[in-house]
């Protein structure tokens, strides 16, 4: 009777023991490592759900549960811009016929005028920066097309003109479409992105409305410059880029730029007054750069 006792507990106590052993998930130590590994970035992209809330594998969430505050993938984007340009002080000349002559000038600086254009890129797949994917790089390249307004006042004196006893007084309202390819290093952080670039490329300078008028003399408060001749022209153009961007979705993020601007010469030609000059003479213009300071803002768009 006591040995039929006995094997009862002994089958009952098997059985408990087979039943927790079959209801107990199967644990192992290359599950664990999985999960302590995030996605690479060289050439992989975090899905959309990272944009969305869901921490991918690996992934840390942040304060508000999302791992990143936008969309990490590479591909296509566009944007539009606009904002201010402030020029520096330039040099450059004026050949006048006689009596006038040679006027040597100083372009002042500090003027604000507008800027509006738009960017067309591509973003590349990038690499992690450290332990974190939180912190990584991505390089782009995009096309980069804006309008310019450059204003140019000067006054230099004419030398060798005893019609001008005094300095003259130049102004010129200027033009510019500039087009460049850039090259940008995007730094990601979970809260914004910095960006760092630059661009080469050309630009067209139209010159719409120019004057020089002499402060004395014969000629003083006439203007020496008639029809234009020769009022635009073309120049090798490059910039330095350097801004924020901050993500308001998935897809979109609004920026705020700095870029310094670097037109090369121009050279502009127009008749001169016939009153001062007589019939048939020419008078050229010539800068020898235009420099400008560039703070923009825009609204970006990832395909």
């Amino acid at each position: 009777m006591s040995k039929g006792w006995l094997l009862g507990v002994f089958l009952t106590v098997l059985a408990c023991a087979s039943a927790r052993s079959a209801s107990s998930p199967a644990s192992s130590p290359d599950l664990a490592e999985e999960a302590l590994q995030g996605p690479a970035l060289a050439g992989v992209d975090l899905s959309e759900s990272s944009a969305q809330g869901v921490a991918p594998e690996g992934g840390k969430e942040g304060v508000s549960g999302v791992s990143n505050p936008f969309t990490v993938k590479s591909g296509l984007y566009a944007g539009l811009f606009g904002g201010g340009a402030f020029s520096n002080a330039e040099y450059g000349y004026s050949a006048y016929p006689g009596p006038v002559g040679l006027s040597p000038f100083t372009s002042r600086g500090g003027i604000v005028n507008g800027v509006g254009g738009f960017v067309l890129g591509y973003e590349f797949a990038g690499n992690k920066i450290g332990d974190s994917w939180d912190f990584y790089w991505r390089p782009a390249v995009q096309l980069d097309a804006f309008y310019l307004g450059l204003t140019a006042d000067s006054s230099g004196p004419g030398y060798g003109a005893p019609a001008v006893p005094g300095a003259i007084s130049s102004n010129q309202n200027f033009n510019a479409g500039v087009i460049t390819v850039d090259g940008l290093l995007n730094l990601y952080t979970p809260v914004l992105t910095l960006h760092f670039g630059i661009g080469v490329g050309g630009a067209y300078i139209s010159n719409s409305s120019a004057s020089a008028v002499p402060n004395g003399g014969p000629a003083g408060g006439q203007n020496l410059l008639g029809a234009g001749i020769t009022t635009d022209s073309g120049a090798f153009a490059v910039q330095g880029i350097a801004g924020i961007d901050r993500w308001i979705g998935k897809r979109w993020s609004i920026f705020l730029e700095y870029r310094y601007l670097l037109l090369t010469g121009t050279n502009f030609s127009y008749n001169g007054s016939p009153a001062v000059f007589g019939p048939g003479q020419v008078v050229s213009q010539h800068f020898d750069q235009f420099t400008a300071n560039l703070v923009l803002a825009g609204l970006r768009y990832k395909f």
